[in-house]
């Protein structure tokens, strides 16, 4: 980019700065808000379990969004790197990241007198069909977010993104508790489904809203799929500090092993009903909205890699604290601490993603961020389905997770802070956007 285009830019990136960043955080907040009416980490797994899930299925229920993410980039970063626009392509398959949930919700209330492997089906593929959408362009999501946010302001719009999410899943929190008291299995599950759906399709408006800046041709020269594959070893090769965040991204993935079983437990030495997950989800929502407030300041002045080194410290804590609390208060503060933990946790890598690749085929390094992490959430999923026999082992699937997450924050300090500077050099970066 010649330093007249990075000039005007810069100008039409403040011109639509607050239009821009305020769009962006609706359409987030309104997403991740409507997912919280089936949440991955506290609902899906309990109605999976009530509907006669194996244990593999159960474990897979808080990454079957993730997965979907994960797999489409690396076959369509070629295609994302020659856009000379990111949001046409955005708000087309935006509509195919929303339309799952109101087909299960559909097939749940048409098998509410039927089986139950149609509705653990409509449930379970959901998110993955949702993810598979999002994933065949999250590379240009990214972009599109780095054309039309500064530099030392991302870090905040993916917490008030989060924050907001909270704000809208504590409302969801209730309404769980209440529709499932109330319309027990395929009816409240369905029901879930639809509110899910009306807050999507709020992202999706305020998604629309979204002016980009930044457009320029793509690059002179366009890179096949063949070729993005074979460059994939040299690109690795070049950049130590992302071979060294993308290890630890991998041991973070720990988290997965006891995820899917923390409300379960929960439920389980409380002994009370899967309505009371509606409960722990407020209080997580509750731990999400701090969360990001926290984020939101660390994140944007020292960089996403301390927001990073912050949560994996309280995540080692409350896992470990949760393998021996028995009361409702202990384990309602626990969910609150793993929501402000988790939200961290998702603000420090989408920033530190963001800032760790070059300007240089940006779109096949986002992707390989995104496909390196796959294998590892499925090993962590497979690890805690294989040794989940029952709430007896809860301290065994727990006591891993904290070793992998105690592994990842070791190297996570050794990760040299990636704002401002080159991934693969070393050095500060071109005037590139």
């Amino acid at each position: 980019m010649s330093e007249a285009d990075a000039s005007q830019h810069k100008t039409d990136v403040r011109r639509h700065f607050w239009r821009n960043y305020v769009a962006q955080a609706m359409d987030g907040g309104c997403f991740g808000g409507g997912l919280a009416f089936v949440d991955a980490r506290t609902v899906l797994p309990t109605i999976a379990m009530s509907l006669g899930g194996p244990p593999w299925l159960i474990s897979l229920m808080p990454v079957m969004f993730l997965v979907g993410i994960a797999i489409p980039p690396i076959f369509t970063a070629h295609l994302i790197d020659r856009l000379t626009r990111f949001k046409p392509l955005l708000l087309t398959t935006g509509i195919f990241q929303r339309l799952p949930y109101l087909l299960a919700g559909i097939a749940l209330l048409t098998a509410a007198a039927g089986s139950k492997s149609v509705m653990l089906a409509a449930v379970a593929l959901a998110p993955l069909f949702s993810g598979l959408a999002c994933g065949s362009t999250m590379t240009g999501w990214q972009q599109l977010v780095m054309r039309t946010i500064p530099e030392g302001r991302r870090s905040s719009v993916m917490a008030m993104r989060f924050a907001i999410s909270g704000i809208i899943g504590l409302g969801a929190g209730w309404v769980v508790k209440a529709v499932l008291s109330r319309w027990p299995e395929a009816t409240g599950y369905a029901i879930l489904h639809f509110a899910a759906f009306v807050a999507l399709a709020m992202s999706y408006v305020a998604f629309s809203l979204i002016r980009e800046t930044g457009v320029r041709p793509p690059a002179a020269r366009a890179h096949g799929l063949r070729e993005n594959f074979r460059a994939i070893p040299h690109l690795l090769r070049s950049a130590g500090n992302l071979r060294v965040y993308l290890a630890a991204c991998a041991l973070l993935n720990g988290i997965y092993i006891v995820v899917p079983f923390l409300a379960i437990h929960a439920l389980h030495v409380l002994d009370r009903p899967e309505s009371y997950a509606g409960d722990l989800l407020v209080v997580q929502m509750a731990g999400i909205i701090a969360g990001n407030l926290a984020a939101a300041y660390l994140g944007d002045r020292f960089g996403g890699r301390l927001v990073l080194v912050v949560a994996q410290v309280m995540f080692i804590g409350l896992a470990g604290w949760s393998i021996a609390a028995e009361t409702d208060v202990a384990l309602r503060t626990i969910f609150f601490l793993f929501g402000f933990a988790i939200s961290a946790i998702q603000v420090g890598t989408v920033t530190v993603t963001m800032d760790i690749c070059p300007a240089e085929r940006r779109a096949t390094h986002l992707a390989i961020i995104a496909v390196v992490n796959l294998p590892s959430m499925l090993i962590a999923t497979g690890i805690g389905g294989l040794l989940w026999t029952g709430p007896e082992r809860y301290g065994l699937v727990a006591g891993l997770a904290i070793a992998a997450v105690a592994a990842s924050l070791a190297l996570t300090a050794r990760l040299r802070e990636p704002r401002g500077w080159s991934a693969n050099s070393g050095q500060p970066p071109a005037k590139t956007v």
